[in-house]
């Protein structure tokens, strides 16, 4: 019985020590995390802080965040926006011309990389 308490104790205090080290981590990346989402400083998390957990998650987030902030603002740009939309719709046609092909040969085809997007519905 003195065992078992025993063993309780010393669980519950690796369990106290677990988090007041995440808190302690939390505390100090807190500044780096919310860099990273401030644009061009996402850099500082991944880079000054990644031994931090922490704010390596943030700086991740943020950085993905930052490349969508890029493109749409490419996007913004007319002639650049009516080229990439221009290529979609022809990679568009392109891509339900071989799906039809296939069809017709009765072969299953999976189409580069939005198959497995197609895969993951539940319908």
């Amino acid at each position: 019985m003195i065992e078992e308490q025993t063993e309780g104790v010393t669980e519950s205090a690796s369990t106290q020590t677990q988090s007041e080290t995440l808190a302690q981590e939390i505390e100090e990346g807190k500044a780096a995390a919310i860099l990273a989402y401030v644009p061009f400083m996402c850099f500082v998390p991944l880079v000054k802080m990644r031994q931090n957990s922490f704010a390596l998650k943030h700086g991740k987030q943020g950085l993905i965040l930052f490349l969508v902030e890029i493109v749409a603002l490419i996007f913004l740009l007319p002639k650049i926006s009516d080229l990439f939309w221009g290529f979609v719709i022809i990679a568009c046609l392109a891509l339900a011309l071989a799906g039809i092909l296939y069809a017709v040969q009765g072969r299953e085809w999976k189409i580069p990389f939005l198959g497995d997007l197609a895969d993951k519905f539940r319908i």
